[in-house]
């Protein structure tokens, strides 16, 4: 498998706190802010990573400090060499089960019997089905009818929803991320999925700039986080067939007032809204235009 777009060793940045909650989800917060890429819980803290370069020292000492208000806190860091990477996230990497409909799987995984099959190659890249953002987006997407439906991913990061929602039998999907890694990615787990040479898959890397460029949808995914969802809603309405939906996650249960309240202002009805520890999903519906 190539891994030509990772350039650079990663940063990890473990943190422990106690009290754990809500220092952790405050934690996710912020450092979603920043550019890293993964997000992984434990059960006294949270481990994240990012490439080297990519972090501002200033802005991660704040966060810290900020943290240190909150919580006791117990802060290390370190440099993952690329070469290594791919050893050490493979022997974590379990497969993610979607109450017995999905599963997220490694491609050194064995198929399931049943239900639906999704291979990701366990790369630094945001979206294997390990966070609840993502465990939710596919949950809604499972209970969505998107036969011959146009999809739109955005912020689509492994690829996970797209591929998804191309097994679900939509007609084309567009997945879109702007980072490179992300991209090349989602392009290697089309591949994995059978889904490389098809016409009804397009990846491109950007940002919302280049739905200018395409069609409307009748579906449109975005899982990012709170502050890109509120900047890019104007655009994503802009892209949406009247009768079409919209699931949106990244963000905390806390937030959801404040993304309902710009969802009212679009005139999109609320449908539903899950959450799973401290997470949030919100499924809407456009009936006007």
């Amino acid at each position: 498998m190539s891994r030509e777009f990772i350039r650079e060793d990663y940063l990890k940045v473990e943190i422990t706190f106690d009290p754990v909650l809500p220092a952790r989800e405050v934690a996710i917060g912020w450092l979603s802010e920043l550019p890293f890429e993964v997000f992984d819980s434990t059960e006294d803290g949270l481990n994240v990573y990012a490439p080297n370069t990519f972090i501002n020292p200033d802005e991660l000492t704040q966060i810290k400090t900020n943290l240190e208000a909150i919580a006791s806190v117990k802060w290390k860091e370190s440099i993952v060499k690329t070469e290594n990477w791919n050893a050490a996230w493979e022997s974590d990497y379990e497969p993610v089960n979607i109450e017995g409909r999905a599963i997220v799987r490694a491609p050194f995984h064995s198929a399931p019997p049943s239900g639906l099959d999704i291979v990701i190659a366990p790369h630094m890249s945001f979206g294997t089905g390990h966070h609840d953002t993502t465990w939710l987006m596919i949950r809604t997407l499972l209970d969505l009818d998107l036969k011959g439906k146009k999809v739109l991913d955005m912020g689509c990061g492994t690829g996970v929803l797209a591929l998804a929602a191309l097994k679900l039998d939509a007609s084309f999907v567009l997945a879109i991320d702007i980072e490179v890694g992300a991209y090349e990615n989602t392009k290697e787990n089309a591949v994995l999925n059978g889904c490389g040479n098809e016409n009804r898959l397009s990846v491109k890397c950007g940002d919302v700039t280049l739905l200018k460029q395409h069609h409307h949808h009748d579906v449109i995914l975005a899982n990012i986080n709170r502050n890109i969802l509120l900047q890019d809603l104007e655009s994503y309405d802009q892209v949406l067939n009247v009768g079409g939906n919209i699931a949106l996650s990244g963000f905390f249960t806390g937030d959801v007032p404040v993304l309902q309240e710009a969802i009212k202002k679009l005139g999109w009805e609320c449908l539903n809204v899950a959450e799973n520890d401290g997470w949030a999903c919100i499924l809407c519906g456009k009936t006007q235009k």
